[in-house]
């Protein structure tokens, strides 16, 4: 299974002083763009990351979402969603059932600064095939990220950072309250996923 806070914090990244601020934006932002999507199944394939299941791609003119665990139909221990924009960037958000916890991250894996010269090809165009290259190309660089869990292994409790400093980050204070809210209240969770599936056409 993928766990994505094990990822980042092998993906530390230093800014110097003079370097670009980043935004994280508010995290609503993001959900209320995949509800006024109009999508369309795509396809579906193998993506970089996951290694044994396929995921479905859906696309609309200024959103993508990869559904992670899609195929073959049944039910996993684990689901998982990458949101990817040229406003918002890459948001991957995963659960995951490992023993007896069940846990919840929220991630800005790519911001949108970084991620948008590598959007070049019009969303209604892209493949699985080609949206697991960009998620590929952009994991290889060890680009900053930001996470948020409702259970670290490391500090063995819940937890929010980034693999710079946050003073980086503009919003960072804003995006981990809210992410925080929504990861340890599971009404809160389970009303998202809920959310992101209706607009998601199933798999048969």
């Amino acid at each position: 299974m993928k766990n994505i806070i094990a990822i980042v914090l092998g993906t530390f990244f230093s800014l110097t002083a003079g370097a670009q601020v980043l935004q994280a934006k508010p995290f609503q932002e993001v959900i209320d763009a995949v509800q006024n999507a109009n999508f369309r199944f795509v396809d579906r394939g193998m993506v970089f990351g996951f290694d044994t299941i396929q995921s479905c791609l859906y696309v609309s003119d200024e959103v993508i979402v990869v559904k992670n665990y899609c195929y073959p139909v049944k039910k996993y221990p684990a689901r998982g969603y990458t949101i990817i924009s040229a406003k918002f960037g890459m948001i991957d958000l995963y659960e995951e059932k490992i023993d007896d916890l069940l846990k919840r991250d929220i991630q800005y894996t790519q911001f949108p600064e970084i991620i948008q010269p590598y959007l070049t090809l019009p969303f209604p165009q892209q493949t699985t095939a080609g949206v697991s290259g960009i998620i590929e190309k952009m994991y290889n660089r060890f680009l900053p990220a930001c996470w948020s869990t409702s259970f670290s292994f490391y500090t063995e409790s819940p937890d929010v950072n980034c693999t710079v400093s946050t003073e980086y980050v503009q919003g960072f204070e804003a995006w981990a309250k809210e992410t925080q809210t929504i990861l340890l209240d599971e009404t809160s969770w389970l009303e998202l996923v809920k959310a992101i599936d209706r607009k998601l056409t199933p798999i048969q």
